[in-house]
C-alpha cells in the first residue's frame, strides 16, 4: 500500500508500525514491503527539512531489517538514522536554540544509532573504524571536543599497523587534546606519533616537533618522566646540531632555541619579544600553547 502524502507523520508512522506488528504476528514474509515504505517516508522527511522525523522512520526501517536477518542491512539504517540525527542537532545549533528540557537528545539519539550499527559488524571490519571516526569527527563539529577525543581512542583501538591513517587519527587526536588543554596526554600522544615507525612528511614532522618544545616547556618534564626522543630534540635543538627529526628553517630553528632559553631563564619579557616574531610560523593551536607557556612564565 502506497504512503499518503498528505497524511501527517504520526499519522504514517502509527499505521507502518502497525502493519509491521500485524505482520510479525501473523509470520509471513515480514517487511520488505513495510521496510521500504519507513524508508519512503524517511525521504520525504528529509525533503521536508525534518531530520529529527527522518531518523524516528529510518530506526522503523532498521527494526524490519532485524526482523527478517538482514543485519548489515539494519546497520545501515541505523546510520542513515543517526546521520539524520546528526543533522538535527547541527540545525538546531545554527539556530542558536537551547532548552534544558532536550539538551544534547538528537546527540544522544545520534550516538545511539551508531553504536547500533557498529554492534553488526565483525570487530576487525574496518567500517568500525570509520563509524568510531565519525562519531568522533561530528561531535567536533558540536564542540563536545572531550567525547570526541574518547571516540578517536576507541577508532586508534581497532587500528592494528602503524600506517597513515593511524598517524592521521593520532594527529587529529593529538591535536584535540592540545585544544582541551590536556597538555600531559596530549605530549604522550605527539611522542607517540614522532616514535612511530611510519615515516611522516617533513611538514608533519616539523609542526609536531614544534608542539612537542612547547608542551615540554609548559610542563616542565624532568629526566626521568622524558622520553628519550624528546630529550634528544631539546639537546641538539640547544647544541644547534642538524639532523632529520628537526625539518625546520634556520630562522624558525633560531627563534625555538630563543623560546628554550627565555622559558628556562623564565624571561617573561624575553618570551614576549620572540613570541611576535615567531607566530607567523605557528598554527592557532601552537600560538595558544604559546601564550599559555607566557603566562606560566608572567606567574612564576
Amino acid at each position: 500500500m502506497s504512503t499518503d502524502l498528505s497524511a501527517s507523520f504520526n499519522e504514517q508512522y502509527v499505521n507502518i508500525n502497525t502493519k509491521l506488528k500485524k505482520r510479525i504476528m501473523r509470520k509471513p514474509n515480514v517487511s520488505e514491503a513495510t521496510k521500504h515504505e519507513f524508508i519512503g517516508l524517511a525521504i520525504q522527511c528529509e525533503h521536508s527539512e525534518q531530520p529529527t522525523f527522518a531518523g524516528q522512520t529510518y530506526i522503523g526501517a532498521a527494526k524490519c531489517e532485524a526482523a527478517i536477518g538482514n543485519f548489515l542491512g539494519e546497520a545501515e539504517q541505523y546510520i542513515a538514522a543517526a546521520r539524520q540525527f546528526i543533522k538535527a542537532e547541527k540545525k538546531l545549533a545554527t539556530l542558536k536554540f537551547f532548552s534544558p528540557d532536550r539538551e544534547n537528545l538528537e546527540v544522544k539519539a545520534a550516538i545511539g544509532c551508531f553504536i547500533q550499527a557498529l554492534s553488526k559488524y565483525p570487530e576487525k571490519s574496518p567500517i568500525r573504524t570509520w563509524i568510531l571516526l565519525e562519531i568522533a569527527n561530528n561531535l567536533i563539529e558540536l564542540d563536545h571536543k572531550l567525547e570526541a577525543a574518547a571516540y578517536f581512542e576507541q577508532a586508534l583501538e581497532t587500528l592494528q599497523e602503524d600506517n597513515m591513517m593511524k598517524v592521521t587519527c593520532l594527529h587529529n587526536l593529538f591535536n584535540l587534546q592540545i585544544d582541551c588543554e590536556k597538555y600531559d596526554i596530549a605530549l604522550r600522544t605527539g611522542n607517540t606519533i614522532v616514535d612511530s615507525k611510519h615515516p611522516l612528511p617533513g611538514k608533519l614532522l616539523s609542526e609536531l616537533q614544534v608542539s612537542r618544545i612547547l608542551l615540554g616547556l609548559i610542563i616542565e618534564l624532568d629526566g626521568k618522566n622524558n622520553c628519550e626522543s624528546l630529550k634528544k630534540l631539546f639537546s641538539d635543538l640547544q647544541n644547534d646540531e642538524d639532523n632529520e627529526m628537526m625539518p625546520f628553517s634556520t630562522d624558525l630553528k633560531l627563534k625555538l632555541q630563543s623560546i628554550i632559553i627565555s622559558s628556562r631563564m623564565s624571561d617573561h619579557q624575553a618570551l614576549l619579544s620572540i613570541s611576535n616574531e615567531v607566530k607567523p610560523y605557528l598554527n592557532n593551536l601552537q600560538k595558544s600553547l604559546l601564550e599559555t607557556l607566557i603566562k606560566k612564565k608572567q606567574e612564576e
